[in-house]
């Protein structure tokens, strides 16, 4: 079972022809609901970490929130780097088509201001990606 704000693992998901796997997202929400004639349970945003400076300079230029280790509290796996989420690409799953397991969960002060940093400071309409979803 997984709520609002928990960081998730999901071992294996579709980004449009990509088969990817293993990898974190926090969780935006945590109800039922219908997306293009399709069901869902689950909408989640990717979170990655920085491989170096370089690489921060380059993702913050995009709609990606920042993170910093004591924004969120972690009970299993996960790294303590800084990193970021992906604010602009709603992923749509269910929860029965996908194995994932709950690895921590943001703070909820940081929730909040993820969901204004989304409602307010977005420069472009969010990604909703609806692959991982059966028809």
């Amino acid at each position: 079972m997984c709520e609002i704000g928990d960081i998730i693992v999901i071992e294996k998901y579709k980004d449009g022809n990509h088969d990817l796997s293993k990898h974190s997202f926090v969780v935006i929400q945590d109800e039922g609901g219908c997306i293009r004639g399709l069901s869902f349970d689950i909408i989640a945003l990717v979170m990655s970490s920085f491989k170096d400076e370089q690489q921060r300079l380059r993702k913050m230029q995009y709609d990606n929130f920042p993170i910093v280790p004591n924004d969120r509290d972690l009970t299993e796996g996960g790294n303590e780097k800084d990193g970021y989420i992906k604010a602009d690409q709603f992923y749509f799953f269910q929860k029965a088509n996908i194995q994932y397991r709950v690895i921590g969960k943001l703070k909820d002060d940081i929730l909040l201001l993820l969901f204004e940093y989304i409602e307010t400071e977005l420069k472009e309409d969010p990604k909703l990606i609806i692959d991982n979803l059966k028809a």
